[in-house]
């Protein structure tokens, strides 16, 4: 896209909060919800054996296979049957929301086997054995996959934009986690600039599923040119890098709550709207409704966990030597949270409130590199090791066709990839 060299309007704030890198914890409701929500289908009698029906149940959030089977007229007794049909069954102790069963049944309702996928090559299939008992495998999935090419210009918004070029949540969510490592998207996205994602879909038995996106190219007036391959080595662990191999991954998250807007900036200076005076904001207030999660910004150990005057309830993680964090004006720790406690990046560690010196629910947080008071929102994150020299070779190759359909190739000769078209 070419400069014309007139300056361009930053993009209007984000219209939903900042998303972090990981997951909310789950969720399990007290009460179940009423059977009629329940939303099953029906499928007719397979050739094999016409007396069976296979009814497909939606997991929903908070379900065990217990309250399933109970809302499909199945007992206890078959709960505790199918669960002990084999090491492959305990796959049903950890249903996640989505996640689709299929319930196979003879003419009279007694159960005879169910079917679970949960990945795209794989299922768990249970049968009854005769016996009065049933036997659990894991069996092979016919799949075909596909790379899927789109691109948008960003009008308004990224979100906006993801929806206009055909990505689903997930995908949008996953595309602002690996673009949130190397830009502030609040601050540095204009209208004008665009984007390519590449992204696997995979044709499974009857369903379409969404994979990985496999390839992010941004064009940015601001940023320049950010470019990011996933790519998979060692361990399986798959991870995002630049063309020269460089993790796009930080060591810390840029902020460590869903927030709204920062409602007060670092300022060695700044007029303190209590108490009137001129003293150090040593940190950033980000404004999000009480309650909030707050999360860990890295991996660390709890050093500080207490009320401190007008922080408040504040929470201060110890990361290595080098780098501390802290997180105050919490309305309450998270449950069990005591000093001395190691956390995990992203592990939830509190929740926003206005406890201390406040004018509102905000996190007050603040980022310290040796001792001394970095700007959270300019501070120069370390960035997770690059990619081992063993494996270069290996990635170039698998990046470079990669790299050309993201500069606008469609087939290279070596990837055949689909171009989804973006709505207008």
């Amino acid at each position: 896209m070419a400069n014309t060299g007139q300056p361009r309007s930053p993009v209007p704030p984000l219209e939903s909060p900042r998303l972090n890198r990981t997951p909310l914890p789950d969720y399990t409701p007290e009460a179940e919800p009423p059977a009629e929500d329940e939303t099953s289908e029906a499928e007719p009698p397979t050739e094999e054996d016409p007396a069976r029906q296979h009814e497909v149940v939606e997991v929903r959030s908070g379900d065990s296979l217990a309250r399933i089977f109970r809302r499909n007229g199945l007992s206890a007794a078959d709960v505790h049957h199918v669960l002990n049909a084999g090491q492959p069954a305990e796959r049903l102790a950890s249903l996640q929301p989505g996640q689709r069963l299929t319930l196979i049944k003879d003419s009279e309702g007694a159960l005879q086997g169910l079917r679970l996928p949960f990945s795209a090559e794989e299922a768990l299939r249970i049968e009854a054995d005769g016996d009065g008992g049933f036997q659990a495998s894991v069996v092979p999935r016919q799949s075909q996959r596909e790379l899927v090419k789109t691109e948008a210009e960003i009008e308004r918004s990224l979100y906006r934009a993801a929806d206009r070029a055909g990505l689903n949540t997930r995908l949008t969510m996953d595309l602002i986690r690996i673009l949130d490592w190397e830009i502030d998207l609040g601050r540095d996205l204009r209208a004008g600039d665009s984007f390519t994602v590449i992204f696997e879909r995979i044709e499974v038995e009857d369903e379409t599923m969404i994979g990985d996106i496999k390839a992010v190219r941004l064009d940015s007036d601001r940023a320049g040119t950010i470019e990011a391959i996933r790519y998979s080595h060692g361990d399986g662990q798959a991870d995002y890098y630049t063309p020269q191999g460089e993790s796009l991954r930080r060591e810390f998250m840029r902020y460590p709550v869903n927030y709204r807007r920062i409602s007060s900036s670092f300022d060695r200076n700044r007029r303190h709207p209590i108490l009137g005076t001129h003293r150090p904001h040593l940190g950033v207030d980000l404004a999000a409704p009480r309650g909030t999660p707050v999360r860990a910004a890295g991996e660390g150990r709890v050093v500080e966990r207490r009320k401190k005057g007008g922080y408040g309830r504040l929470v201060t993680l110890e990361h290595g030597s080098r780098y501390r964090t802290r997180y105050a004006h919490l309305a309450r720790y998270a449950r069990g949270l005591s000093r001395g406690d190691r956390v995990e990046r992203g592990e939830v560690i509190g929740y926003v409130g206005n406890s201390g010196l406040s004018t509102g629910p905000h996190l007050h947080y603040e980022f310290l590199v040796n001792g001394q008071h970095r700007n959270p929102a300019e501070v120069d994150l370390p960035k997770a090791d690059p990619l081992p020299a063993q494996h270069r070779e290996e990635f170039t190759s698998h990046a470079e066709p990669l790299l050309s359909a993201l500069e606008g190739e469609s087939d290279d000769g070596e990837l055949r990839i689909a171009l989804l078209e973006p709505e207008q």
